[in-house]
């Protein structure tokens, strides 16, 4: 009887602790989300309107090699999903009313997809003859030079390359294109 008593004042003591270190967790998340608030508070996933956009060579999951420069010339929109993102998914699915509104054929709109190789490849197959689809393994070097902290999100660039609306969501920024 004592073994029991015991061990339910341990297990009791373990769930006590257990509490103790989840609300300080809580707390510590919630200081550093307003410690962040206070230094960006409209932080927005993207490079801001009107900068030029980085130059970039990458694969595209078709073999080829992809160059940010061929975008110079006329409208672009470069997007940025994850696989690993529920949202992502959805913004695929939209991609074809994305690509009839804007007039943009597969030259034009280039997505960047990061994560799982495979899933990737389901993905791009939907993108099929929408996009050119960049690949990379993890949210890396081109979702860094685009200042990505969100996916999905869009960057509509001009002819001269500057960007002239960013977007983070699905629904891809219909209203925000240029006219």
């Amino acid at each position: 009887m004592v073994f029991v008593v015991v061990g339910l004042v341990l297990v009791g003591a373990l769930g006590l602790l257990n509490l103790a270190l989840s609300i300080a967790i809580v707390r510590r998340l919630r200081r550093q989300e307003e410690q962040r608030r206070a230094i960006a508070p409209d932080a927005s996933s993207g490079p801001e309107v009107g900068t030029a956009v980085p130059a970039f060579t990458a694969p595209t999951l078709g073999g080829k090699v992809f160059a940010s420069a061929s975008l110079a010339g006329g409208t672009a929109a470069l997007s940025f999903i994850t696989t690993s993102c529920g949202a992502c998914d959805e913004f695929v699915s939209e991609m074809p009313q994305f690509a009839a509104k804007t007039g943009l054929d597969d030259s034009r709109i280039v997505v960047v997809i990061a994560g799982e190789q495979g899933k990737a490849r389901q993905m791009a197959d939907h993108l099929d003859g929408l996009a050119t689809v960049v690949y990379e393994a993890a949210p890396g070097d081109i979702s860094s030079l685009y200042s990505i902290t969100a996916t999905p999100t869009t960057v509509i660039t001009d002819a001269h390359q500057n960007v002239t609306a960013t977007h983070t969501g699905t629904k891809p920024h219909l209203q925000e294109l240029p006219a």
